[in-house]
């Protein structure tokens, strides 16, 4: 059972206000909606956060985060990850996630460009590059 359930709506309020904001974030989805824009001030490697939540697959937060990203996603182009290179870091994504068997996010990425008319011939764009290191 909830802790906060138990205690009166107003020793919970009182006790909100001594805690920080972006440790607000994960308690429940109406915190992260108010508090999302404080994670990307508070967390040094974006990025990781990111490939963290694809990798668990967290449905609710990685819609968020492909609503307030995609088309700047779309546009960083020549993304290296290990020993590929990827067309844009949109297409990173998608693969991160196929990687992952992160289903969930696969389909919130893809339902997103049905929206926006981003996935006609997806499949054919969708370049990667493999790099052999030279010793």
């Amino acid at each position: 059972m909830n802790i906060t359930a138990k205690l009166m709506p107003e020793v919970v309020n009182i006790i909100k206000e001594y805690i920080q904001k972006k440790n607000l974030v994960f308690t429940n989805r109406e915190n992260y909606q108010l508090y999302h824009p404080l994670i990307k001030s508070s967390i040094k490697d974006y990025e990781s956060y990111i490939r963290s939540m694809i990798r668990q697959d967290n449905e609710f937060i990685c819609k968020r985060i492909i609503e307030e990203n995609c088309f700047k996603w779309y546009g960083i182009k020549q993304y290296q990850y290990k020993n590929m290179i990827f067309t844009n870091y949109l297409y990173f994504v998608i693969s991160f996630c196929i990687e992952n068997d992160s289903s969930n996010c696969r389909k919130v990425v893809s339902e997103f460009l049905k929206e926006h008319g981003l996935c006609k011939n997806l499949h054919k764009k969708n370049v990667v590059k493999y790099i052999k290191w030279k010793n």
